[in-house]
């Protein structure tokens, strides 16, 4: 959910671009209109998420995660304050966009913060978590022994290693795919609500828009995923292929379904879009999400 929220920012950037390609005046307030929608969907996405990302801390919190949390604790106080930047540069964005669409130049500023708030998430928090959980137990042991922190030189080793940069580019590509989604969904909404006109027409061109870029991310996933598990260690490769078997079920479970993925997102790029697909695609696309983050968590 968080994740969806962080991205959203960039794919308001790629569609209000659109605005100044559009001739029609009704079709750019249209799709300015779904642009603010989707801003103010960032911000509760990534409110809601977040607190259910402490919840589930709480839930599942055990003293060897206590341990290495305090390894990283800096860290964690920096991406405290990114998150309230973030939130604050969304909002402000969201805040001066309400009266029109505005000209190129407005569109440049506007994109410089969107960037800088939406990236700033993207990348710090997932690498924390990334190297919060590779970092080597016996460096865990010592450190806590004498009441340290990770060194920052050992953080940075761990963050720019092969392995955690392929898994973090894996997982980036994976969220922004999910706000693609996620825009489909909502302007299929969006044409649902008019019989036809200026609203119905935007949202059924932005619902292929998104489809086309679903698939063109989901095959950049198949050579970031390749790349992942060439620079993955032995043992976490071992637990892959076979020594972990519900992780290598779940994974050929969810390669079958990239592959129907491919198929569904390119029927909806077609004229008319389907509801009933795009509800099946979706659905797929969360089955996938949901069995590639179990392998994660399972090896």
């Amino acid at each position: 959910m968080v994740g969806i929220g962080v991205c959203l920012p960039l794919v308001v950037i790629l569609l209000s671009r659109k605005i100044h390609q559009l001739t029609d005046d009704r079709h750019c307030f249209a799709v300015w209109k779904f642009c603010r929608v989707l801003l103010k969907h960032s911000v509760i996405l990534i409110l809601i998420g977040s607190f259910l990302g402490f919840v589930m801390a709480g839930i599942l919190w055990s003293d060897a995660y206590h341990e290495r949390c305090h390894l990283v604790m800096t860290k964690f106080k920096w991406a405290a304050v990114e998150w309230a930047t973030s939130m604050a540069i969304i909002s402000m964005v969201l805040g001066s966009w309400r009266k029109q669409a505005g000209g190129r130049r407005a569109f440049w500023v506007r994109t410089l913060f969107l960037l800088i708030a939406s990236l700033n998430l993207l990348y710090h928090l997932p690498i924390l978590f990334m190297v919060l959980t590779s970092i080597p137990e016996t460096q865990v042991q010592i450190l806590t022994e004498l009441n340290q922190e990770l060194p920052r030189s050992d953080f940075v080793s761990i963050a720019f290693s092969g392995e955690t940069l392929s898994r973090w580019l894996h997982a980036a590509l994976a969220m922004i795919a999910a706000s693609f989604v996620y825009t489909a969904l909502q302007s299929i909404k969006v044409a649902n609500q008019h019989q036809q006109g200026a609203n119905r027409d935007s949202a059924i061109s932005v619902c292929r828009w998104a489809s086309r870029n679903v698939l063109i991310l989901l095959f950049v996933q198949i050579g970031l995923g390749i790349w992942a598990a060439l620079a993955m260690d032995h043992g976490r490769a071992q637990d892959l292929m076979g020594n972990v078997w519900p992780a290598s079920l779940l994974f050929l479970i969810s390669m079958s379904l990239l592959f129907i993925q491919l198929q569904q997102w390119t029927g909806l790029m077609s004229e008319q879009v389907d509801r009933k697909k795009l509800v099946k695609a979706i659905a797929t696309f969360i089955t996938m999400f949901i069995c590639m983050t179990a392998v994660s968590v399972l090896i």
